[in-house]
Formats: structure tokens, sequence, C-alpha cells
């Protein structure tokens, strides 16, 4: 194996040299991505700075972008071997482009510019470079909102989940209850668990956050899977919790019920759950630490 000093001035230089050209040659297809893809990308900030919904979306790009400069040296490293495939992935893009513009979705033009942004990546730095940013353009799907087709399809099933959760947790609690699909019926109150308090928000948000935390924190790929896994049911478990405290305050407090005491209590609730998340990756390096001394 040859060592640092065996390596000739000039090799590093052509190393050098042929990673600088692939970075530069991404970096001028990114700039001709924005140019054509300008209007997406205008409307896609719109839609992430002014939706309540996407309140993660908006540190999606900036973490991808983070990733991927941090790795542009890997990915773009010499012998970098440019894919002929860019180019036949650029061609289904532009097609993905043209319906979204007959269409006029604004979601089918973002898996186009996603689609142009992995051929611009084979094109400059092959198959190698497109496994290493593969995460960061991943990432880039928290600025997609959840289709409408899929929405309801989401939202009902996680709405009466929330629902019997609650109601069991409320009898168990000594309240008389009496669920009538996604509506709670308590003494003082009817409590409707709506699409916004389903807790797909908060699953969304949270499955972001931990796929960014597993990626920074943690190197085993199973135990990486194991945290975003536990973001379903826990995010699941928490919501119930929200809906479950918010019938015993309404109970007894009502005015904690709406306004800045709902929101606290759901962004609380939020952060229950990501602790939690970060107390299973604690337990699970313990076992398996355990599991190898």
């Amino acid at each position: 194996m040859a060592s640092k000093s065996d390596i000739s001035p000039a090799e590093i230089v052509s190393t050098s040299s042929e990673r600088d050209r692939g970075v530069f040659l991404f970096a001028t297809l990114a700039a001709l991505l924005v140019a054509v893809y300008w209007r997406t990308l205008v409307q896609t900030a719109d839609f992430l700075v002014f939706s309540e919904d996407m309140a993660h979306g908006f540190f999606a790009p900036i973490v991808a972008g983070y990733i991927a400069w941090s790795k542009r040296n890997i990915a773009f490293a010499s012998p970098s071997r440019p894919s002929p495939w860019g180019i036949l992935v650029l061609a289904v893009a532009a097609i993905v482009a043209v319906v979204a513009t007959i269409g006029e979705s604004t979601t089918i033009a973002r898996f186009a510019l996603l689609l142009s942004i992995a051929g611009c990546i084979l094109l400059a730095g092959g198959l190698r470079a497109l496994r290493i940013l593969i995460f960061p353009m991943g990432l880039l799907l928290f600025t997609f909102p959840v289709p409408q087709v899929l929405y309801g399809e989401i939202t009902l099933p996680l709405q009466l989940i929330a629902t019997r959760l609650s109601e069991w947790a409320l009898e168990h609690l000594g309240f008389s209850v009496m669920s009538e699909g996604n509506i709670l019926n308590l003494p003082h109150q009817r409590l409707s668990v709506v699409e916004a308090c389903s807790g797909l928000r908060s699953l969304i948000t949270l499955g972001f956050f931990c796929s960014v935390y597993a990626y920074f924190f943690e190197t085993n790929r199973w135990l990486r899977a194991a945290i975003v896994a536990a973001v379903l049911p826990l995010a699941i478990l928490l919501n119930a919790l929200r809906i479950t405290l918010t019938g015993v305050f309404g109970e007894y407090a009502p005015q904690l019920t709406h306004g800045t005491y709902h929101e606290i209590l759901g962004w609380t609730c939020f952060a229950a759950a990501f602790g939690l998340v970060l107390l299973i990756h604690r337990s699970l390096l313990r076992f398996f630490g355990a599991q190898h001394v």
C-alpha cells in the first residue's frame, strides 16, 4: 500500500483537479437548474414560509445543502466516473416538467426538479456520487406537501386511531366518554378530532428531525432504521396524549383548550416525542453495547 510520501505532487494536483472539475461541472449544471426551475423554487419557498403545516420544510433544503457541501470532496473525488445515465435521467425529468407545466402541478414540478438534480449528479460524479448524496436529496422530499389524493386516505385512519386511544385513556382516568366516529362526547364538552388534530403534521415533522438526528449521531444502519421506525408509534401515542389532556383540561379549565395554551400543549407533546426517540436511541446503544462486551 502506498504511503502519502509515495504519491507524487503531480498525482496530488491531478486528483485535486479532477475533483474540482466535478464540483465545477455540478455547480454549473445546478445554476442552469435554478434558471430553468426558478418559478418552481419561488413557489416552493412561498409555500414553506407561509404554510403552517410545513414548518420543518423550511429547514430541509438548509440541512440538505449543508450535508451535500460537506460531502462534495468525497462525492466528486478521483477517480470520478461520470455516468451517461445522467442524460437519460435529465430527459425523463424534462418530460415530467412538461407534464407538470401542462397540468399546472407544482408537486410534479418538484419531482422533476429532484430528478434533474439526480441527473446532474450522475453527469458530474457518476453513481458513486449519487450514492453519497442520496440522503440530502431524500431530505428534499420533506419540502413536498402530502398529495391531496393521499391526504384523506392518511388522515382519516390517524384520526380514528387517535380518537380510540384518547377514549380509552379518558375512560381509565375515570371520565364518562363516548365516541362517535372522530368525536368524543364528555359530560361538559364535545371534542372533535379534526384533520388538523390527526397527528399527520407532527408525524412528518418528527420524521424529518429524527432522520437528521439519526444521520448525524448514529453510524449503524440498523440503529438508524430503528430510530426512524420509532417515529410512527410515538407520534400516534403522543398525539393521543395531547387529545386526552385537551379533554381533561376542557372538563376543569376550558380556557386551556384553545389559543396559545393549545399550541403550547401541542409543541410540548412534540418535544416529548422527540425526547422519547432520544431515550430509545440511548437504550439501544446500551443494549447493543452490552451485547458486544
